[in-house]
């Protein structure tokens, strides 16, 4: 009885270490996108350039310490189209909100790099189908009462963003058995 107090107690010591570096990390994160520019965000932009060209069959040029330009859809991509706000709220959603269903030392300590690994993947999967929408959008020039096309950039992206952060984190819940259906 003695020993498995104590291992709640180092699990709780454990999982709020987790946290605090989760927590930690988004702030620098945040703070680190609050001054980038361009050249700083090429990690996240150029993969995610690369499925907007193969998605939109548009090609997008290398505009230095800018963006990516397509002339031919007159459409750039800068800074603000990075996602980092999205790739902050998919790690500490995955991070934290699965922090109670780890059991062990090890899968407590493997969470973080997990959950940056599957908050960079559907970043850039999340921001490739926003900005392929916004391509659509932009080449339709669609507008619908009150709805600008900036406005419906907008509505998109964050119908998208929501759409990926409930998908990310309903399966990586799934995966990690959070969310079982009770046997019968």
């Amino acid at each position: 009885m003695e020993r498995r107090i104590v291992g709640r107690g180092r699990a709780r010591v454990e999982s709020g270490i987790v946290a605090a570096v989760a927590l930690g990390v988004a702030w620098a994160l945040k703070d680190f996108y609050s001054r980038a520019g361009f050249d700083e965000l090429r990690w996240v932009l150029a993969p995610t350039v690369r499925l907007v060209e193969w998605s939109t069959g548009s090609a997008f040029e290398l505009e230095a310490h800018h963006g990516y330009l397509s002339r031919a859809l007159r459409f750039d991509v800068v800074p603000a189209c990075a996602g980092v706000n999205f790739l902050i709220a998919a790690f500490l959603s995955l991070s934290l909100g699965l922090l109670g269903s780890c059991q062990s030392s090890l899968a407590r300590a493997a969470l973080l790099p997990a959950s940056a690994a599957a908050a960079y993947a559907a970043t850039v999967l999340a921001n490739a189908t926003r900005l392929t929408i916004a391509v659509r959008l932009h080449e339709a020039r669609c507008a619908l009462g009150l709805l600008t096309p900036q406005r419906m950039h907008c509505v998109a992206g964050v119908a998208v963003y929501f759409l990926f952060l409930s998908s990310l984190f309903a399966l990586a819940a799934r995966m990690a058995g959070v969310c079982r259906a009770p046997a019968h």
